[in-house]
């Protein structure tokens, strides 16, 4: 969906930063707080081989185009989810507006019912 690889990409990596808050998924980082829902994810990424890395954020759940929806930029994965934690309800409010995602982890939403994070449609 955002990688042209298959499979976990963290192993190459090295080291893989790390963040309390951002749970390493399929080489993205889900991030959420404690138990809560999650609010979005992260990406690194890099444009040029010659460029430096980059931390994309994106919305949990899927555009018109059926691909994440992009939504911020920053140079640490700190950073990036320091955004993401910054602008929660935001972001939780947006991905409710959006497609469900299929590929998302089935636990992305906070444990129990009517918790209304985003992936318990």
């Amino acid at each position: 969906m955002w990688s042209k690889q298959s499979g976990d990409a963290s192993g190459s990596i090295d080291p893989v930063p790390e963040h309390p808050h951002a749970h390493p998924v399929r080489g993205a980082w889900l991030v959420r707080v404690g138990d809560g829902p999650a609010l979005g994810w992260v990406l690194r990424h890099r444009a040029d081989l010659a460029e430096p890395f980059s931390y994309e954020v994106y919305a949990c759940g899927l555009g018109a185009d059926g691909l994440r929806v992009w939504v911020a930029r920053r140079e640490t994965l700190n950073a990036a989810v320091a955004w993401v934690v910054q602008h929660d309800r935001e972001l939780l409010a947006f991905g409710r507006r959006l497609r469900p995602d299929p590929t998302q982890p089935h636990d992305a939403a906070a444990p129990g019912a009517g918790d209304g994070g985003v992936g318990t449609r």
